[in-house]
């Protein structure tokens, strides 16, 4: 059984990157105190929410 979780997600997005976007993907999320995928969901919020 899998753990419980407050917000689950089942959709999976993947890309392939080059050696250097992962590098900047890494620091970004560093910086941010996330991992790549958190980063990734606040760059996407954020956008959305410029946008309307």
């Amino acid at each position: 059984m899998g753990k419980s979780v407050e917000n689950p997600k089942k959709n999976i997005i993947s890309c392939r990157v080059n050696d250097r976007e992962m590098q900047a993907l890494q620091e970004l999320a560093k910086k941010a105190g996330t991992n790549i995928s958190g980063l990734m969901r606040k760059s996407l919020l954020s956008m959305a929410q410029s946008h309307s």
